[in-house]
C-alpha cells in the first residue's frame, strides 16, 4: 500500500523534530557537563577563567581551628595582637595564590594602573580622613599634576596598588557578578575581601611562629631590606624600589605566594580588639573607623613581615604600598 502524501509528510516533519530533540538534548548535556567542569569544587584549586587567558588562581583553604594572634615572647608583637583568640573557621574557602595583579585588575574592571592613579589625583570629593572632610590627594600629600612621582612600575604582573578597601570591594563585587552571570558560582558563595581571621589562618598555614618559614625571611618576603635589590625601572624612595612580581618568593604549605611582604593587603574586617577566648567564624566589630590590612609590603620593616602583625586604614585611603587578594568565602551578612 502506498503512503499517502499528506502522511509522508507528517512522519517527516515528526522524524526532524524528533531529531532536532535529541540533538538539544545532547547540546545540553554536553553544555551542563562542561558548566560543572568549570566551576569551583570543593577540596580543589581554582583558576578563575579570566578575558585574554589571564590567570587568577585560587587555592583551597580547608576549614580549621588555630590561634590568632601573637604570644608576649614574639619579637616585633605588638600590643593589638593580643589577647590569642582561638578561632574556628567551620567552612573552607578558595583564596588567591597572590596578590590581585595589574593584569587581573585590567582584565575585570577595563582600567589600567595609571587611569586609576590619574583618577585618584583628580578627584574633587571630599572623603572622611580620621574625621575630617577632605579630598584624598590631600590625605595623602600628592601633587595632582606629578602622577610619576607617585607611581612605580607598571607592569602586568605586580600586585595592583593604588587601590583603597572601598574599591577592592568593588572589584570583588564586580567578579562576583561576572562569575554569576557565566554560571561559574558556586551555591552560596562570593568572591570578597578574606575576613582578617581567614587571612591570617592562610597565612599561617598551620604554623605558630613569627612567619610560615622556617629560613630567611628573604626567602618568602619582598621587604626594605631587600625590595631594592636587582630593582629597576620607575621606583620609589632612596633606593629606589617597588612592588615585585607576583610569585616569586617562596610560598608556604597552602600556596600563598607573598602573603608577607610585597604589598599589604585589605581584609574585610574593621579594625578592633580580639576577643579572646574561643569564637567561630568571626567578621570583626560591626562598625569602625579604620578596615584592617595584612602582611607588610616592600617598604616595611622585618618585625611588619609576620603572620599576626596588623595594620589599620581609613577605608577611603590609596597607597602604592597597599593591593588585596580575592577570597572566594561562604556569604556572610
Amino acid at each position: 500500500m502506498k503512503t499517502s502524501p499528506a502522511r509522508h509528510q507528517t512522519k517527516t516533519v515528526q522524524m526532524t523534530v524528533f531529531y532536532c530533540l535529541m540533538i538539544f538534548t545532547f547540546s545540553c548535556a554536553s553544555f551542563n557537563k562542561h558548566t560543572a567542569a568549570s566551576r569551583p569544587v570543593a577540596g580543589k584549586s581554582w583558576n578563575i577563567p579570566l578575558p585574554n587567558n589571564t590567570p587568577f588562581p585560587m587555592a583551597w583553604i580547608p576549614a580549621g581551628t588555630f590561634t590568632m594572634g601573637t604570644p608576649d615572647s614574639e619579637q616585633g608583637r605588638k600590643a593589638d595582637e593580643s589577647p590569642q583568640t582561638t578561632v574556628t573557621l567551620t567552612k573552607g574557602y578558595w583564596l588567591e595564590t597572590t596578590e590581585v595583579t595589574i593584569g587581573q585588575w585590567k582584565a575585570v574592571t577595563g582600567q589600567s594602573l595609571r587611569d586609576k592613579a590619574l583618577k585618584l589625583l583628580n578627584d574633587e570629593t571630599l572623603y572622611d580622613f580620621d574625621g575630617k572632610k577632605m579630598k584624598e590627594r590631600d590625605f595623602m600629600h600628592f601633587d595632582k599634576n606629578d602622577p610619576d612621582k607617585i607611581m612605580a612600575n607598571e607592569d602586568d604582573r605586580l600586585p595592583m596598588y593604588f587601590v583603597s578597601w572601598n574599591e577592592a570591594m568593588d572589584f570583588c563585587r564586580k567578579l562576583t557578578e561576572q562569575e554569576r552571570a557565566k554560571g561559574r558560582l558556586p551555591a552560596g558563595y562570593e568572591y570578597t575581601l578574606p575576613t582578617e581571621a581567614q587571612w591570617e589562618y592562610a597565612c599561617r598555614a598551620g604554623t605558630t611562629g613569627p612567619t610560615y618559614s622556617d629560613g630567611s625571611l628573604d626567602d618568602i618576603a619582598w621587604y626594605v631590606k631587600n625590595s631594592f635589590i636587582g630593582y629597576t625601572g620607575k621606583g620609589l624612595g632612596n633606593p629606589p624600589a617597588g612592588p615585585r612580581d607576583v610569585g616569586a618568593k617562596l610560598a608556604n604549605k597552602w600556596g600563598m605566594h607573598d602573603i608577607l611582604g610585597n604589598i599589604w593587603e585589605w581584609c574585610r574586617d574593621w579594625y578592633g580588639p580580639y576577643p579572646g577566648g574561643s569564637v567561630t567564624d568571626p567578621t570583626g566589630p560591626k562598625d569602625g573607623a579604620y578596615r584592617v590590612n595584612r602582611g607588610g609590603s616592600f617598604g616595611s620593616g622585618a618585625n611588619d613581615e609576620r603572620s599576626g602583625n596588623r595594620a589599620k586604614n581609613p577605608p577611603n585611603e590609596d597607597s602604592a604600598y597597599r593591593g588585596f587578594r580575592v577570597a572566594l568565602s561562604a556569604v556572610r551578612r
